[in-house]
């Protein structure tokens, strides 16, 4: 025989995000594509033998922060995937656009290097560099090695919006800031953009609050934001 008997049992509730302070309650729909991550840390660790290490993400912000090396598997392909493929994971180079299709990128927030950029663009390496120079394009030096950079391959979608990007750049230009901090800028889920990045407003992803706005309005709203960011990183 089983006596059963009432115990409280703490549950969670609410998750904010840590990266975005987005907040979602249990009962909304985005509750279960928040992504909790905890463990305790090893001997040895860089964050301190045994400390408890913990971020809670939305889908969005862990996108923008670990979008390039996610493993994103359709359901029915898990269980047939060969483990070497899984280990393997971790060392594929960074995702690019297919050399087949043009238009379609494996991963909106991937990066290339200037002869996949040159390729797509039909044009000598030499040509991508002097467009990023002045001030068409993003470009990202790596520490270890001053000549080789990295482009955003977002910058070849033909639904992008040129002009509007050209004057981000132009600002992050002249206000001497890094180019790092204009790629995290732009992976960034911004609330006035509804939680869009800015890389989906650029592309023309469109908030239901920006439907009335003129093309010219919207671009206003896109560079006070950018404005605001720049204010931000350098003070």
């Amino acid at each position: 025989m089983q006596l059963k008997g009432i115990e409280a049992v703490s549950v969670v509730d609410q998750i904010r995000c840590d990266r975005c302070g987005n907040e979602v309650h249990s009962k909304e729909s985005g509750f279960e594509q928040m992504t909790s991550i905890g463990f305790d840390a090893g001997y040895g660790s860089i964050f301190g033998d045994g400390n408890r290490v913990e971020i809670d993400l939305c889908e969005p912000c862990l996108r923008a922060t670990l979008g390039t090396w996610l493993r994103v598997r359709s359901p029915w392909s898990i269980d047939q995937m060969p483990q070497g493929e899984i280990s393997a994971g971790a060392e594929r180079p960074p995702p690019t656009i297919d050399s087949q299709d043009p238009g379609r990128f494996a991963h909106l927030y991937g990066v290339l290097t200037v002869q996949e950029m040159a390729a797509q663009l039909k044009c000598l390496p030499k040509a991508v560099y002097e467009r990023a120079v002045a001030g068409e394009f993003i470009f990202l030096s790596s520490p270890d090695r001053v000549d080789d950079r990295r482009y955003p391959a977002f910058q070849l979608n033909e639904r992008l919006d040129k002009s509007l990007l050209k004057q981000t750049i132009q600002k992050y230009l002249e206000a001497d800031i890094n180019s790092t901090l204009l790629w995290s800028f732009l992976r960034s889920p911004q609330k006035i953009y509804a939680g869009l990045t800015a890389i989906e407003m650029l592309l023309g992803g469109m908030p239901p609050q920006y439907d009335t706005l003129t093309p010219e309005e919207r671009a206003d709203i896109f560079l006070d934001v950018v404005d605001e960011e720049i204010s931000r990183v350098r003070w």
